[in-house]
């Protein structure tokens, strides 16, 4: 593993320079143009024919599973000065102040300002929780089990009642199910629910999922329910295992990155549907910033507007752009779903002629696609958590919007400059590629273990490799349409 992972860096450095060579781009959030150089098919060319090298390379240098080893590992803890980091006064520390910040949302949400801009439950909500622990777990490890509130509120209150045994136990057959479910309502609340953002709508939501998994954790057990039912640590543990760092018994090692993507177990159905619907939302909040979504979106409310029809004179007090947004949500997912079995079953033809099925194909190899979920996720949000999360800085001073200078930041004002679309668009460009070349990496050294001999392995990975060729070249292409049209 470590030898294929160095090998990996020198390929790296073979597709970043291809992928460079573009054509105009976008930047996110910035409204502004940015040409570069060369047109933008030859661009999206250029991005796939990065990915394809990458193949060719793993198929010439990694071909025994004797290279697939998990390779080094080493406990930071064990480093002189640093192991204060493992200690119970740290974790405590850690744990009190995210309950703290929990109840200042709840607090500032309910009696703050009902202005978001004004507000500090939306800003640190969608922004500095939501973007910027995703990045934190993918890049540095899962630091939300430390300091999750839900958690340690009921750890807390377990503690009080004696340690109270769960009243069910978990059914097998639901499996990670809930958090699926969970994760669509969450996707639904973020991208498409009007009033999402409105500081007393949104701490009247955190409370009602607070108490739902609250119950949860009673009827099935805390570390259960977390496991299968709790979205946000489902979220931060899968993007966690991409990360160079992993606890384990009071030890924190340093591992290769990505290595914990490694698994040689498939994963079950509902678990490989919540990696996908993960990777869908993602690329669904990317398409509705292009001109195509909303060119699409005038023309089907325009549409029923003239004809009268359903959506048009819906009652319920739903709009016609959330209702048409919602039933995208809900068909780009389906249209996921349905077009990686279509690939995992040509995975499973080519590489064993259907004796392996379709279905563990598909829990093998979801694994491989986690890298990508953290590429967009980094091109995407980038700049959003940069600069708009930089409203953070005068709402600390000024958590209920009352005039408040707590900090003596409340009249810091945004820095729009931090970023430029240049840079963000090289970075959305480097994060895409390199994202699908550790997919493809992944998905490799996961074929060689699971079909019988090397030559089977690298006919199975031929549908694989079209499809995140496809995907890196539709992915580059949605964040280009905003600036590029």
């Amino acid at each position: 593993m470590a030898l294929g992972l160095s090998r990996l860096i020198i390929l790296t450095g073979i597709a970043a320079p291809m992928a460079l060579a573009t054509s105009s781009a976008s930047a996110h959030a910035f409204g502004t143009r940015y040409d570069l150089p060369i047109p933008l098919g030859i661009y999206l060319t250029g991005a796939g024919a990065a990915v394809f090298l990458s193949f060719m390379v793993m198929a010439r240098f990694l071909k025994h599973r004797g290279e697939l080893q998990s390779g080094f590992q080493f406990d930071i803890l064990s480093l002189p000065g640093m192991r204060w980091l493992g200690s119970a006064l740290l974790r405590n520390s850690l744990g009190s102040l995210s309950i703290a910040i929990f109840g200042l949302v709840l607090t500032t949400g309910f009696l703050g300002n009902a202005d978001p801009l004004k507000n500090f439950t939306p800003t640190f909500v969608w922004i500095v929780w939501w973007v910027g622990m995703a990045y934190i777990s993918a890049l540095f490890g899962n630091f939300w089990s430390l300091v999750n509130p839900w958690s340690i509120l009921f750890l807390w209150f377990s503690r009080l009642a004696g340690d109270p045994r769960p009243m069910f136990s978990y059914p097998s057959r639901l499996g990670h199910w809930p958090a699926v479910g969970l994760l669509f309502i969450f996707a639904w609340i973020e991208l498409v629910f009007e009033k999402g953002e409105h500081p007393p709508v949104l701490a009247t939501l955190i409370v009602i999922y607070s108490v739902l998994t609250w119950v949860g954790m009673g009827m099935f057990g805390r570390d259960t329910w977390l496991k299968h039912g709790e979205i946000f640590t489902a979220v931060f543990a899968l993007l966690s295992r991409f990360a160079p760092t992993v606890g384990r018994e009071g030890q924190w090692h340093l591992r290769p990155p990505a290595a914990g993507l490694i698994d040689y177990r498939p994963s079950s159905l509902s678990a490989v549907c919540f990696v996908l619907l993960l990777l869908t939302t993602v690329t669904y909040d990317g398409v509705l910033q292009t001109p195509m979504w909303a060119g699409l979106l005038d023309k089907a409310i325009d549409s029923q507007s003239q004809s009268g029809s359903m959506i048009a004179n819906w009652n319920s007090g739903i709009s016609p752009i959330t209702l048409t947004k919602t039933i995208a949500l809900v068909t780009i997912p389906c249209i996921f779903v349905a077009v990686y079995g279509v690939f995992c079953h040509a995975v499973a033809m080519f590489g064993s002629s259907g004796r392996v099925p379709t279905r563990d194909i598909a829990g093998y190899f979801v694994l491989s696609l986690v890298p990508i979920a953290i590429a967009y996720h980094l091109s995407h949000y980038l700049s959003y958590l940069l600069i708009t999360g930089q409203q953070i800085i005068p709402l600390a001073s000024d958590p209920f919007g009352r005039g408040w200078d707590l900090l003596g930041t409340a009249d810091y004002k945004m820095d729009i400059g931090i970023l430029n679309a240049k840079i963000v668009w090289y970075v959305a460009v480097i994060s895409i590629v390199i994202g699908h070349v550790i997919a493809v990496y992944l998905s490799h050294i996961t074929a060689l273990w699971v079909f019988e001999d090397r030559h089977a392995a690298l006919r199975s990975q031929i549908p694989m490799l079209v499809l995140m060729i496809g995907y890196t070249m539709i992915s580059l292409w949605i964040l280009s349409q905003p600036i590029v049209n």
